[in-house]
């Protein structure tokens, strides 16, 4: 089996869809290259327009499906959402810049085999030794749709524009979204995307996004991988988060991972359909005691440290050995906060050793344009010029 919901990411299938639609076939013409099928654009357009749009009851705004077979080197992608929003879309760098894709999808042999695994499906298996840092995948999707869709349009409505935008992928990402698990035959498409999709913000709006090669990965509470959404290039990256040898299931979490054992399996089994038998949820009643006593502890303490100004550097110290203690390895939030507080407190070298922790983690992440990582990033660098330094001093 192989599902994907990313931290903090809410699950599609958990989005009610709303009444009272109608469906609009009007086209709206232009020169733009984001127009519906029976528009003129350009030959060098590398877009292809697949049918009618629909047009949510009491608004203007038509939901249209826009495809590319040449994005990605031939991947392709389909775009599901206003023409507004794919115009934003069409301005990013991925689309105009050159070399934007570099290092994307080109590993010749990737550090993985996909391999039957007793109980769990598939899964992907390391083949060569993987060191934090070491990246995994750098992929983009082949489905990109706008969140409102389930909530403004009729079930039927987002299924046959969920099905055009299928349709208009290359052969070759066609079959692999096909071939993606399925937890309901009835229903195909859209639960496909249900099952594989999580959501990612992109131009400040939100959207759900399938990636294939991500939707093989499997979870653990404590999994040995990161990943994060870069919007600019519309990459998915998954990094080695910790020591991964070969032989070893590479895995990421589909939940938050500072949830207590009994919310997790919960959400889990709800969610996703299974009950979690890794090794955090199969260990003895007394280990799991307190493992959810440090998941209670640290959730408090984050919550002082807040207030990092007046926080003692300690709080934010225990902290990491928290984080440490509950394998959660990809910790950048505690390296901040350890950084910010021995800066308040004028400690500088604890105050690099933190910052480069934070940064190093929330690379891997967060993200390589996060603010708060680049923030980590001046911090290291000269801690007195920073408004952190000596700041619980004052």
């Amino acid at each position: 089996m192989s599902l994907l919901a990313l931290s903090g990411f809410v699950l599609l299938s958990a989005l009610a869809t709303a009444g009272g639609r109608h469906i609009d076939s009007r086209d709206v013409c232009s020169s733009s290259p984001f127009q519906p099928s029976t528009c003129p654009h350009p030959p060098s357009s590398p877009w292809k327009f697949r049918g009618k749009c629909h047009t949510p009851k009491n608004t203007s705004e038509s939901f249209c499906v826009y495809s590319s077979h040449a994005f990605a080197d031939g991947q392709g992608v389909s775009i599901l959402t206003t023409l507004d929003r794919a115009e934003s879309i069409r301005q990013l760098p991925v689309f105009g810049k050159k070399g934007a894709l570099s290092g994307v999808k080109t590993q010749s042999s990737p550090p993985y085999e996909e391999r039957e695994l007793p109980g769990r499906g598939r899964g992907l298996i390391a083949n060569k030794t993987l060191h934090r840092g070491d990246v995994i995948f750098a992929q983009t999707p082949i489905l990109i749709i706008d969140e409102r869709v389930w909530g403004v349009l009729e079930r039927e409505q987002h299924t046959e524009l969920a099905q055009a935008a299928v349709d208009g992928l290359p052969p070759g990402s066609k079959k692999v979204f096909w071939e993606l698990f399925n937890r309901n035959a009835s229903d195909p498409v859209i639960s496909r995307i249900y099952t594989n999709a999580f959501d990612c913000e992109i131009e400040q709006s939100g959207y759900f996004i399938v990636v294939p090669e991500v939707s093989r990965l499997n979870h653990d509470c404590r999994p040995n991988a990161a990943y994060f959404f870069d919007s600019q290039t519309l990459t998915h990256y998954v990094h080695a988060q910790t020591t991964i040898t070969p032989g070893t299931e590479i895995t990421i979490a589909y939940l938050n991972p500072r949830m207590p054992r009994q919310e997790r399996r919960i959400r889990l089994s709800s969610i996703w359909g299974f009950d979690c038998s890794c090794s955090l949820c199969s260990m003895h009643p007394r280990l799991t005691q307190e493992s959810d006593a440090r998941l209670v502890q640290m959730a408090a303490l984050l919550g002082r440290l807040n207030e990092w100004r007046t926080a003692s550097p300690e709080i934010a110290q225990t902290l990491v050995s928290l984080y440490d203690q509950e394998r959660i390895y990809a910790s950048c939030s505690a390296y901040r906060y350890a950084a910010l507080t021995s800066c308040a407190a004028g400690r500088r070298w604890d105050t690099i050793r933190y910052a480069r922790l934070a940064v190093e983690t929330g690379l891997i992440s967060w993200g390589f344009r996060d603010e708060d990582v680049q923030a980590m990033v001046r911090l290291a660098e000269q801690p007195e010029r920073e408004l952190c330094w000596l700041q619980r001093m004052m």
